[in-house]
């Protein structure tokens, strides 16, 4: 009964974060609504990487849209997306706002030192944050600490941005909390919270020693991640939708952004996907699910793993010009398609 207990618990959460209203949000998109006409997406944080570029297992990617800049992610150490950024030539001035998919380090740690240097070095520094709800929940790990990469030694508390806020905040940086789908920019949006339609587990389930529990309305239960979050850019194309680690589960953040965001095939998406432990089920049937829902491009890296991006590729009828794997400085350029890297074709 207590395992039942706490999955309803999980289902409760999920529903309430996927149906709750924050102000100013949209819950339905305009299909007549902004669409970009010049977007590029750079890749600055992924595991593999090549020439003078640092791989690291975390996540950044700067995404450029008819003039405005948005960073998705941060990596995870201090210094990898400033460095890469300066090897591939990427001027980070331009970024307003960034947009974190979840609370782990390796999507975050990179933030603060980024936001310092840029505050000291440019006039158009970063002034917004924008997480989803859940974001800033306590964690807690469930065994000894220090046995998971997000708690430290003696501490009990795993989420490491809820000691950081204040010190991002102390820069000018205000975070912006998101209950559902909002447009941040005109044709730039964020999911905000996925539902959990279908029985994706792509996330830390005690397998490997590293579950944590989350404390919702006071009880702790199994942490599914529910802030995990998307950023979409609409284009006449079709969506451009990045993902951090996907933990939510790609088919149901696809799923949701074709109802809330745009309603046509993915015509390109990257980031992580978490699949990198996925059994050849799991595979085949995340595979099935992307192709009814009609993905175009896929650059996938990070946590997705190199044999499934293969899998991924051949069970989307792709080919190595339409998927590859996303290393540090692959891009993906609206009307031009996926400039791969060396290494990653």
């Amino acid at each position: 009964m207590k395992i039942v207990s706490s999955w309803l618990k999980i289902i409760n959460l999920v529903v309430v974060l996927g149906t709750s209203f924050s102000s100013g949000a949209i819950t339905l998109a305009d299909s007549d609504g902004p669409l970009a006409s010049d977007v590029q997406v750079t890749i600055l944080s992924s595991n593999l990487a090549n020439g003078a570029t640092v791989g690291e297992w975390g996540f950044s990617a700067l995404v450029e849209v008819d003039g405005r800049c948005i960073l998705f992610d941060a990596g995870r150490y201090p210094d990898t997306v400033l460095k890469n950024a300066e090897v591939l030539n990427v001027d980070l001035s331009c970024v307003t706002d960034v947009v974190l998919s979840h609370f782990h380090f390796d999507h975050n740690s990179g933030l603060l030192p980024l936001i310092k240097v840029l505050n000291d070095e440019t006039s158009a520094a970063v002034r917004r944050v924008h997480v989803a709800e859940g974001f800033f929940s306590p964690r807690r790990p469930t065994m000894k600490p220090g046995t998971f990469p997000t708690c430290m030694d003696g501490e009990e508390e795993c989420n490491l941005m809820i000691g950081l806020r204040e010190d991002i905040e102390d820069e000018g940086v205000e975070f912006i909390v998101h209950s559902e789908a909002a447009e941040i920019f005109p044709s730039v949006w964020i999911s905000g919270p996925v539902k959990r339609r279908h029985p994706e587990m792509n996330y830390p389930t005690g397998t490997s020693g590293n579950k944590l529990e989350i404390r919702v309305s006071g009880d702790w239960i199994d942490d599914s991640i529910p802030e995990s979050q998307a950023l979409v850019v609409r284009t006449q194309n079709g969506p451009i939708v990045l993902l951090g680690c996907g933990h939510s589960g790609v088919v149901n953040a696809l799923a949701q952004i074709q109802e809330t965001i745009q309603d046509d095939a993915i015509h390109a998406l990257m980031g992580g996907l978490h699949l990198f432990a996925a059994d050849d089920q799991t595979l085949g049937w995340t595979a099935d699910r992307l192709r009814e829902i009609r993905v175009e491009n896929l650059m996938a890296g990070h946590c997705t793993g190199i044999e499934p991006l293969i899998r991924l590729r051949a069970g989307l009828n792709l080919n190595r010009r339409t998927a590859v794997v996303g290393a540090v400085g692959s891009s993906f350029v609206l009307g031009e398609g996926i400039r791969a890297t060396n290494i990653a074709m």
